[in-house]
């Protein structure tokens, strides 16, 4: 049984999840900036306006930073290639930017892929040669309903058991997509919905609630064993 599996056991299990991410993951500086890219969508609602505000550009460039993007072998673009590459892209996200995870159906999800991918492929993030996990915590926030952020010693070990590494953009796209269907299940199994995502920590959003339960399962794997054995 794999992590995605042990995660799709039941409700209860996933929300205590959840919870131990909350109470033991990182907080301060990250956890504040990134909450200012939330609460800038809630209170904006408009993708459009949102890039054409320097001020939220320059915050996901600094959360990006701050989420380990610019460090220990990652390298991000300067900023101003990223909030070239992100207005260049403003025709993608106005296209799909009221999409939620949690509401569309799979042949929805199927139908938004062409655009993600030129999405993913467009958006210069990084000037390292591995680009999903930079590429996908902007496209998180950008669109948070609907991606969530990737990295390997989380998101990658839950859904393919190691921290897979591609070798082109169109391959990493492939590893995103797949893992997104799989965010998508989990929504749809535990019919998740907004009014799950408490607006605190760093429970914000649909695919950032399931990416918190991937974190407190990874760090908790022994609790939610025990969990298994005393409901089986």
């Amino acid at each position: 049984m794999d992590l995605i599996d042990i995660l799709l056991f039941d409700k209860v299990l996933f929300f205590e999840m959840v919870k131990k991410c909350n109470e033991t993951y990182r907080s301060g500086h990250d956890l504040l900036s990134y909450r200012k890219i939330i609460d800038a969508h809630h209170r904006v609602r408009n993708i459009n306006q949102l890039i054409e505000d320097d001020d939220f550009l320059r915050t996901i460039y600094e959360t990006l930073k701050l989420w380990n993007m610019n460090q220990q072998g990652a390298k991000l673009e300067t900023y101003q290639t990223i909030k070239e590459s992100i207005l260049n892209c403003q025709d993608y996200l106005d296209d799909i930017y009221g999409a939620q995870l949690n509401i569309i159906s799979s042949k929805e999800l199927a139908n938004l892929e062409d655009t993600l991918y030129l999405l993913f492929r467009d958006l210069k993030i990084m000037k390292s040669k591995r680009r999903i996990v930079g590429v996908s915590k902007t496209m998180h926030f950008l669109l948070p309903d609907l991606i969530m952020p990737t990295d390997g010693k989380y998101t990658m070990n839950a859904v393919f058991g190691y921290n897979k590494f591609s070798k082109t953009a169109t391959a990493e796209f492939h590893d995103m997509f797949f893992i997104l269907k799989k965010f998508h299940d989990i929504a749809c199994k535990f019919e998740l919905s907004l009014n799950d995502c408490s607006q605190t920590g760093w429970n914000t959003t649909v695919p950032k609630l399931i990416d918190n339960a991937i974190i407190g399962l990874t760090n908790n794997i022994d609790y939610a064993i025990a969990y298994l054995k005393s409901t089986t």
